[in-house]
């Protein structure tokens, strides 16, 4: 039994090694074949918030009937530490695929998981009303907020069939900031076993930008770029999708999206067919979107990792014009003088670079295409749009638990928001600087300053029942508040 707890505590030793220290030796050991075989962490265990620290690990138990046969020696050393390099393999077995868990035993393949977020935004001043679209809280006679309450199911089933479902339980509708809706709502058929191919159909985020891609419970800044989030309503729409990761991007990706605040794996390769209105939204043309995204996670010297890649999207946009009729909220004519909604072109090219705070990173982003826009006249037209953002962090890691991200943004944006009523002018500029404090995985606090200039997206100056007025521009500087707790 000495020898059976003595070979046991050194595999647990093993087991705790960083994923990039595995890899390496099975490199040095088994040649370079070996690597494109992904160290990944424990069956069940969710995704982290972000940061260098992995919430869910777990090593493998021993069990008495291994010990118990080996004593009786009805097995030999070798067979017993195959047995638990098996029992390993297949309990630690988890796509490497954003979010999903797979594991031998049917009630580990199914978890359960989410996310609050809880906000306040005092405006220290401002030149006019200042409104946000990303944010309805962000105004005069607000509060406090919940911007996501999300509750996420998900597993991977079998060696083929994965599915993920989250909705959001604080969608702001009518007033009413606690309106069930969904967010997510797909399956993925995984081709081969090594799972490099696989066809996503459903309810899912569509090429847009990496800071689309990428998660809020893990995004430092507190809102999205309007660059980039401007291309897609809630980033995501219903359509089917194909994406190919070989082996050893999807170890870099996984890497990135449990330690690096990485959006995960959205393949390599992802080309996709939806319907473009945006997300819980219906068609309303017959024509489809199209888009492609192209990445790669570098390997740099010293193991550090690095993000780049291009997105790409076309189709056809059916903008909602407003009720004419409206002296106080936005509406716009089309080109025909009526508010009949209508179809415009809707393209965007993006190209983006995301070096993880290791402790020091950036990510930026530039965008440029062409969509509906409001004029200043109050008519929609096809107009170009281009922008981007760059963003400094740095990551203390000052404790086992507990680290804080320290960060900069600058974006600007020259284009229309198309999904809102009258697609308005949103040219803007914004600066925000704040820190994200986790004093442990299941908490983060972040309190920024925000410096806005931005046109109003909703009301107008000098409207009246057959001129839809003209947008007006605050320049504002605020604080914002927020808190996000994690369950498991």
């Amino acid at each position: 039994m000495t020898r059976a707890y003595l070979v046991a505590f050194v595999t647990g030793i093993i087991l705790t090694l960083p994923p990039a220290t595995l890899l390496t030796r099975a490199n040095a050991e088994q040649g370079p074949a070996q690597t494109q075989t992904p160290a990944t962490p424990a069956a069940g265990a969710p995704p982290a918030p972000g940061g260098m620290i992995q919430r869910g690990e777990k090593g493998i138990e021993s069990t008495s009937l291994e010990d118990l046969l080996l004593e009786k020696g009805l097995i030999t050393m070798d067979d017993w530490i195959r047995i638990k390099a098996e029992e390993e393999r297949r309990v630690n077995e988890r796509s490497v695929v954003a979010e999903f868990t797979g594991s031998p035993r049917w009630y580990e393949r199914i978890v359960m998981y989410g996310y609050g977020m809880f906000r306040y935004n005092p405006i220290l001043s401002t030149t006019n009303p200042l409104t946000d679209y990303h944010d309805a809280s962000i105004g005069n006679n607000t509060g406090f907020f919940f911007r996501r309450i999300r509750w996420v199911v998900t597993g991977q089933v079998s060696d083929h069939v994965a599915f993920f479902i989250q909705p959001d339980l604080a969608t702001n509708s009518g007033g009413n900031p606690y309106v069930l809706s969904m967010r997510d709502a797909y399956g993925d058929w995984y081709f081969d076993k090594e799972k490099e191919y696989r066809l996503r159909v459903g309810l899912q985020r569509v090429a847009c930008s990496f800071d689309n891609w990428q998660a809020s419970r893990v995004r430092m800044a507190i809102d999205r770029a309007d660059a980039t989030n401007s291309c897609q309503q809630s980033e995501r729409d219903t359509g089917i999708s194909f994406m190919w990761t070989p082996k050893i991007a999807q170890y870099r990706f996984k890497q990135m999206l449990d330690y690096m605040y990485g959006p995960g794996d959205y393949g390599v390769l992802w080309i996709g067919v939806y319907n473009g209105q945006g997300a819980n939204a219906g068609e309303a043309n017959a024509d489809k979107h199209v888009g492609m995204r192209l990445s790669w996670p570098l390997e740099l010297p010293g193991g550090r990792l690095m993000e780049v890649g291009v997105n790409a999207m076309r189709g056809m946009f059916n903008v909602s014009m407003g009720g004419a009729g409206s002296t106080t909220t936005l509406f716009s004519f089309n080109e025909s003088g009526n508010t009949a909604a209508r179809n415009y072109r809707d393209e965007r090219l993006n190209f983006y670079v995301y070096y993880p705070p290791q402790p020091w990173g950036f990510v930026g982003e530039y965008v440029l295409g062409r969509g509906p826009e409001r004029g200043a006249d109050g008519i929609v037209r096809v107009s170009s749009l281009y922008g981007g953002y760059g963003q400094l962090h740095y990551q203390w890691k000052y404790s086992d638990t507990g680290l804080a991200n320290f960060y900069t943004r600058y974006q600007y944006y020259n284009g229309g928001v198309k999904f809102l009523t009258g697609a308005p002018n949103d040219k803007m500029q914004e600066v925000e600087v704040g820190v994200a404090w986790q004093p442990d995985p299941q908490w983060e606090f972040t309190m920024a300053y925000a410096y806005m200039h931005r046109p109003n997206t909703s009301q107008t100056f000098l409207s009246t029942a057959t001129i839809p007025g003209r947008q007006f521009t605050a320049d504002a500087n605020l604080l914002r508040f927020q808190v996000i707790w994690f369950w498991n």
